[in-house]
């Protein structure tokens, strides 16, 4: 690990990315009305260009990066704003805010369609005054207000257990910072704790415990910038996605991060990752396919502010993964039925569309575990499959190798989480770590 910029200065050298539209591009601002449901105005409130993407590709820094992110404009009595000139090669995501009102993001905006109507809805003065009402104030590392930042809720403590996921009917699916930093959130009766994540633009994201009935002070940190350069055979590689995702994958501890691709000379810069934790970086199959694959890369971050330099990192030839999956009872396999890998260790997936006869392939698959899943209706794999994740009801195993003659069976039956207590125990009863093999077909 190298701490030889500060994260600011990084994310200064994104900024001086230079914008996507031609030289002498005309560049729209943006104009807008802000309104109530009732088409009443509604005067100060504030636009913020919250986050940009590129109109067509992949964008090569963080959806916070780009020079015309945080620019702003408040409303006036009539409830119009304008933000002027703006990026021709960008949408938008806007993030407006007003006092007494919810905060909303409007995403995918172009100012060259024309002026925007924005439909915000008051704040309801008897939840502010619920027992079961969650508040809290969102600050950055300065100690200054986060306007925006979004408070998601993943779990819910209720009585002796902890559910995650599926929270909705406990608690608002979605808390978002005024201008000041302030979020509420509601909850049903009997609720003890909340689990969310927040995010807030240019800060890494947080897990926080929130309770019902108090105020609660979170403050961001910067988090810290990974850079690295993507080639093959000394040569750098353009447009590759790369990501990165936490070792743990529990509840409450689990990020993944923003997917960013390479530019011309394979450089990227993934920013405000958290700090003090185990990651793996990888690169994604589809936006390699025909050029290699890259082995995921296991870093750790130390702390805020620093720069963990990866360097270059080497795509090299994949692995051909080839076979056929087979009905038992004879019938060809329904069209468009798709089959789908993905990566133990990444956070990446590809698919490909079976044959009639079931036939498939797949190019450049790195060396690594992955796992197999098919749904065609009224079938399941059988469990005389060897790499069958009798937990989960697909196949999983490892690639060393080519594999090109991979037979997966299928039989009549409905899938189900766990098969029950007859199958294996220890690893074979999730694989993962085997190669891959097939069935033996009488």
């Amino acid at each position: 690990m190298n701490t030889l910029l500060s994260s600011s200065q990084a994310i200064a050298f994104l900024l001086a990315v230079p914008p996507l539209g031609a030289v002498g591009d005309a560049r729209p601002d943006l104009v807008g009305r802000v309104v109530r449901g009732d088409q009443v105005p509604v005067p100060n409130a504030t636009v913020f260009i919250y986050t940009a993407g590129p109109r067509t590709g992949t964008g090569v820094v963080c959806p916070s990066c780009y020079p015309d992110c945080g620019k702003r404009a408040r409303t006036d009595t009539n409830g119009t704003f304008r933000i002027p000139s703006l990026d021709p090669g960008l949408l938008f995501r806007l993030l407006v805010v007003a006092e007494g009102y919810e905060s909303i993001y409007v995403p995918k905006t172009d100012p060259a369609a024309g002026e925007q109507t924005v439909v915000i809805a008051p704040l309801d003065a008897a939840k502010l005054k619920a027992p079961t009402r969650i508040c809290g104030l969102v600050l950055n590392p300065e100690g200054e207000a986060v306007p925006g930042a979004t408070v998601s809720p993943e779990g819910v403590a209720r009585g002796g257990g902890t559910q995650w996921g599926g929270t909705d009917a406990f608690v608002d699916p979605l808390g978002v910072t005024d201008e000041h930093g302030r979020f509420w959130l509601y909850c049903t009766n009997g609720v003890d704790l909340v689990h969310a994540l927040v995010e807030g633009r240019g800060l890494a994201k947080r897990w926080v415990e929130l309770r019902p009935g108090r105020d609660h002070l979170i403050r961001m940190e910067e988090g810290v910038l990974v850079t690295g350069m993507v080639e093959s055979g000394g040569q750098p590689l353009a447009d590759v996605l790369v990501g990165v995702v936490t070792a743990d994958r529990t509840c409450g501890n689990f990020f993944r991060g923003d997917e960013l691709a390479t530019d011309k000379d394979g450089f990227f810069a993934l920013p405000n990752v958290p700090a003090g934790r185990e990651w793996v970086l990888y690169t994604t199959m589809n936006s390699l396919r025909g050029r290699g694959a890259m082995a995921p890369r296991t870093f750790r971050t130390g702390k805020d502010g620093e720069v963990v330099k990866l360097g270059e990192l080497a795509v090299t030839p994949g692995h051909r993964l080839a076979g056929r999956v087979v009905l038992s009872d004879g019938q060809p396999i329904p069209p468009e039925t798709r089959m789908f890998l993905g990566r133990e260790q990444a956070w990446d997936h590809t698919e490909v569309v079976l044959g009639a006869d079931g036939r498939f392939a797949f190019t450049d698959v790195p060396a690594e575990s992955v796992g197999l899943s098919v749904r065609i209706k009224g079938y399941q794999f059988s469990k005389r499959n060897p790499s069958l994740d009798w937990l989960n009801g697909g196949i999983v195993g490892r690639i060393a190798q080519d594999v090109t003659d991979l037979t997966l069976l299928m039989e009549p039956g409905e899938w189900r989480y766990d098969r029950g207590e007859d199958g294996p125990s220890g690893e074979d009863r999730q694989p993962r770590e085997k190669p891959l093999r097939s069935v033996k077909l009488d």
